[in-house]
């Protein structure tokens, strides 16, 4: 599942097709100007942010890989949801710039070794799917608004 546009998104929705994945895009309505890329086998079209958001965490894995401001919100609401609800998707960030964005988070926010624990970093590819591969999807867990 990605966003279904180019970019980063393009490049990874060909490689899973390419491999034999099935690929779901989360295009918007209200985004005339660009269209969803060819490698989308399924499009689950979203009248608002908060609709494709909330399809995003039906994912059993979110992986945030160099990006913008809409990769950091939904890797954010990704770690909130980690907090707060029993089930959640894993959040996964992939990239070397990574590790700085996050001690830079726990140095200037309030985040800690707690918040800290819920994320993965990894470096490649290949550590991202040996990750997911090892973990049971959606698994339940304790967790609960901290405040």
């Amino acid at each position: 599942m990605t966003g279904g546009y180019g970019g980063l998104m393009e490049v990874t929705s060909g490689a899973a097709a390419q491999a034999g994945g099935r690929v779901i895009g989360l295009p918007m309505r209200g985004w005339p100007a660009l269209t969803p890329n060819q490698w989308n086998h399924e499009l689950r079209w979203s009248d608002s942010y908060p609709e494709r958001l909330a399809r995003l965490l039906t994912a059993d894995a979110i992986v945030a890989v160099d990006g913008g401001i809409g990769t950091l919100s939904e890797a954010a609401i990704a770690w909130a949801v980690l907090q707060t609800e029993p089930v959640a998707p894993d959040l996964i960030f992939l990239g070397a710039g990574w590790p700085e964005v996050l001690r830079s988070f726990a140095a200037h926010l309030i985040i800690d070794d707690r918040d800290l624990a819920h994320v993965t970093v990894c470096a490649d590819p290949h550590q991202v799917i040996a990750h997911i591969a090892g973990n049971e999807p959606r698994r339940a867990r304790v967790a609960g608004p901290r405040g």
